[in-house]
Protein backbone atom coordinates (compact mmCIF):
# COMPACT_ATOMS: atom_id res chain seq x y z
CA UNK A 1 0.00 0.00 0.00
CA UNK A 2 2.83 2.38 0.83
CA UNK A 3 4.66 1.70 -2.45
CA UNK A 4 1.42 2.09 -4.39
CA UNK A 5 0.65 5.36 -2.58
CA UNK A 6 4.12 6.70 -3.44
CA UNK A 7 3.78 5.69 -7.10
CA UNK A 8 0.35 7.28 -7.45
CA UNK A 9 1.45 10.45 -5.68
CA UNK A 10 4.49 10.71 -7.98
CA UNK A 11 2.36 10.27 -11.12
CA UNK A 12 -0.13 12.92 -10.05
CA UNK A 13 2.65 15.36 -9.16
CA UNK A 14 4.50 14.76 -12.44
CA UNK A 15 1.31 15.67 -14.27
CA UNK A 16 0.70 18.74 -12.14
CA UNK A 17 4.25 20.10 -12.18
CA UNK A 18 4.76 19.08 -15.84
CA UNK A 19 8.32 18.10 -14.87
CA UNK A 20 9.88 14.92 -13.56
CA UNK A 21 12.42 16.55 -11.23
CA UNK A 22 10.06 18.48 -8.93
CA UNK A 23 8.08 15.39 -7.85
CA UNK A 24 11.35 13.62 -7.05
CA UNK A 25 12.36 16.56 -4.87
CA UNK A 26 8.98 16.47 -3.13
CA UNK A 27 9.25 12.71 -2.61
CA UNK A 28 12.56 13.33 -0.84
CA UNK A 29 10.51 14.52 2.13
CA UNK A 30 8.94 11.09 2.65
CA UNK A 31 11.99 9.27 4.10
CA UNK A 32 12.57 12.23 6.40
CA UNK A 33 9.25 11.42 8.08
CA UNK A 34 10.69 8.09 9.24
CA UNK A 35 13.23 10.05 11.25
CA UNK A 36 10.37 11.00 13.54
CA UNK A 37 8.34 7.77 13.35
CA UNK A 38 10.94 5.35 14.70
CA UNK A 39 11.89 7.36 17.83
CA UNK A 40 8.22 8.05 18.54
CA UNK A 41 7.38 4.35 18.41
CA UNK A 42 10.33 3.56 20.68
CA UNK A 43 9.65 6.37 23.18
CA UNK A 44 5.94 5.57 23.51
CA UNK A 45 6.43 1.80 23.58
CA UNK A 46 4.12 1.42 20.61
CA UNK A 47 4.54 -1.58 18.35
CA UNK A 48 4.58 -1.55 14.58
CA UNK A 49 1.10 -2.83 13.80
CA UNK A 50 -1.66 -2.33 11.25
CA UNK A 51 -2.73 0.95 12.84
CA UNK A 52 0.78 2.40 12.84
CA UNK A 53 1.28 1.34 9.20
CA UNK A 54 -2.01 3.07 8.32
CA UNK A 55 -0.60 6.11 10.10
CA UNK A 56 2.50 5.94 7.86
CA UNK A 57 0.32 5.92 4.73
CA UNK A 58 -1.56 8.93 6.08
CA UNK A 59 1.73 10.59 7.00
CA UNK A 60 3.03 10.25 3.42
CA UNK A 61 0.10 12.30 2.15
CA UNK A 62 0.54 15.03 4.74
CA UNK A 63 4.32 15.29 4.32
CA UNK A 64 4.03 15.38 0.54
CA UNK A 65 1.41 18.11 0.82
CA UNK A 66 3.78 20.33 2.84
CA UNK A 67 6.59 19.78 0.34
CA UNK A 68 4.27 20.51 -2.60
CA UNK A 69 3.26 23.82 -1.04
CA UNK A 70 6.92 24.78 -0.77
CA UNK A 71 8.07 23.61 -4.23
CA UNK A 72 5.02 25.05 -5.99
CA UNK A 73 5.56 28.45 -4.39
CA UNK A 74 9.27 28.26 -5.21
CA UNK A 75 8.45 27.64 -8.88
CA UNK A 76 5.93 30.48 -8.81
CA UNK A 77 8.53 32.90 -7.44
CA UNK A 78 11.00 31.91 -10.14
CA UNK A 79 8.45 32.20 -12.95
CA UNK A 80 6.58 35.34 -11.98
CA UNK A 81 9.32 37.40 -10.36
CA UNK A 82 12.29 35.95 -12.25
CA UNK A 83 14.23 35.40 -9.04
CA UNK A 84 17.45 33.36 -9.15
CA UNK A 85 17.16 29.86 -7.70
CA UNK A 86 18.78 30.60 -4.33
CA UNK A 87 16.82 33.78 -3.70
CA UNK A 88 13.57 32.09 -4.71
CA UNK A 89 14.29 29.21 -2.32
CA UNK A 90 14.96 31.52 0.62
CA UNK A 91 11.91 33.65 -0.16
CA UNK A 92 9.61 30.65 -0.63
CA UNK A 93 10.78 29.01 2.60
CA UNK A 94 10.30 32.27 4.50
CA UNK A 95 6.82 32.95 3.12
CA UNK A 96 5.51 29.36 3.33
CA UNK A 97 6.86 28.76 6.85
CA UNK A 98 3.72 30.03 8.55
CA UNK A 99 1.14 28.07 6.48
CA UNK A 100 3.17 24.86 6.79
CA UNK A 101 3.57 25.30 10.55
CA UNK A 102 -0.14 26.08 10.92
CA UNK A 103 -1.25 22.93 9.08
CA UNK A 104 1.23 20.82 11.05
CA UNK A 105 0.16 22.31 14.36
CA UNK A 106 -3.56 21.80 13.68
CA UNK A 107 -2.97 18.18 12.68
CA UNK A 108 -0.79 17.48 15.72
CA UNK A 109 -3.20 19.16 18.14
CA UNK A 110 -6.17 17.37 16.55
CA UNK A 111 -4.49 13.98 16.98
CA UNK A 112 -3.12 14.62 20.47
CA UNK A 113 -6.17 13.32 22.42
CA UNK A 114 -6.14 10.18 20.28
CA UNK A 115 -2.38 9.69 20.78
CA UNK A 116 -2.80 10.02 24.55
CA UNK A 117 -5.54 7.39 24.49
CA UNK A 118 -8.24 9.71 25.82
CA UNK A 119 -11.80 8.66 25.18
CA UNK A 120 -13.61 5.42 24.55
CA UNK A 121 -11.72 3.12 22.18
CA UNK A 122 -8.91 5.62 21.67
CA UNK A 123 -6.29 3.06 22.67
CA UNK A 124 -7.08 1.12 19.49
CA UNK A 125 -6.18 4.09 17.30
CA UNK A 126 -3.38 5.56 19.44
CA UNK A 127 -0.62 3.98 17.33
CA UNK A 128 -1.90 5.72 14.19
CA UNK A 129 -1.95 9.10 15.91
CA UNK A 130 1.49 8.65 17.46
CA UNK A 131 3.08 7.73 14.13
CA UNK A 132 1.52 10.73 12.41
CA UNK A 133 2.50 13.15 15.18
CA UNK A 134 6.10 11.93 15.44
CA UNK A 135 6.65 11.78 11.70
CA UNK A 136 4.96 15.10 11.05
CA UNK A 137 6.91 17.04 13.68
CA UNK A 138 10.27 15.73 12.44
CA UNK A 139 9.47 16.01 8.75
CA UNK A 140 8.10 19.54 9.03
CA UNK A 141 11.25 20.82 10.68
CA UNK A 142 13.53 18.97 8.28
CA UNK A 143 11.42 19.66 5.18
CA UNK A 144 11.67 23.41 5.66
CA UNK A 145 15.45 23.07 5.30
CA UNK A 146 15.83 19.96 3.14
CA UNK A 147 13.41 20.69 0.29
CA UNK A 148 14.78 24.16 -0.64
CA UNK A 149 18.35 22.84 -0.36
CA UNK A 150 17.68 19.82 -2.59
CA UNK A 151 15.72 22.01 -5.03
CA UNK A 152 18.63 24.44 -5.40
CA UNK A 153 21.23 21.67 -5.70
CA UNK A 154 19.23 19.68 -8.25
CA UNK A 155 18.37 22.67 -10.43
CA UNK A 156 21.90 24.06 -10.36
CA UNK A 157 23.21 20.59 -11.23
CA UNK A 158 20.85 20.34 -14.19
CA UNK A 159 21.81 23.83 -15.37
CA UNK A 160 25.51 22.89 -15.22
CA UNK A 161 24.88 19.64 -17.04
CA UNK A 162 22.89 21.47 -19.72
CA UNK A 163 25.67 24.02 -20.14
CA UNK A 164 28.26 21.26 -20.53
CA UNK A 165 26.13 19.46 -23.12
CA UNK A 166 25.58 22.69 -25.07
CA UNK A 167 29.30 23.42 -24.93
CA UNK A 168 30.16 19.97 -26.25
CA UNK A 169 27.59 20.21 -29.02
CA UNK A 170 28.84 23.64 -30.07
CA UNK A 171 32.44 22.49 -29.84
CA UNK A 172 31.69 19.52 -32.09
CA UNK A 173 30.01 21.58 -34.81
CA UNK A 174 32.48 22.90 -37.30
CA UNK A 175 32.22 26.53 -38.22
CA UNK A 176 32.46 27.26 -41.94
CA UNK A 177 35.75 28.88 -42.89
CA UNK A 178 35.85 31.22 -45.58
Amino acid sequence: AIVMALALVYMVMAGQFERFLDPLIVMGAVPVALVGVVPTLLLTGTTLNVQSIMGMVMLIGIVVNNAIVLVDYLNLKRRQEGLPIREAAVEAARLRLRPILMTTLTTVLGLLPLALGLGVGANLQAALARVVIGGLVASTLLTLVLIPTVYVAANLGIERLGAQIRQRIQGGVRQPTG
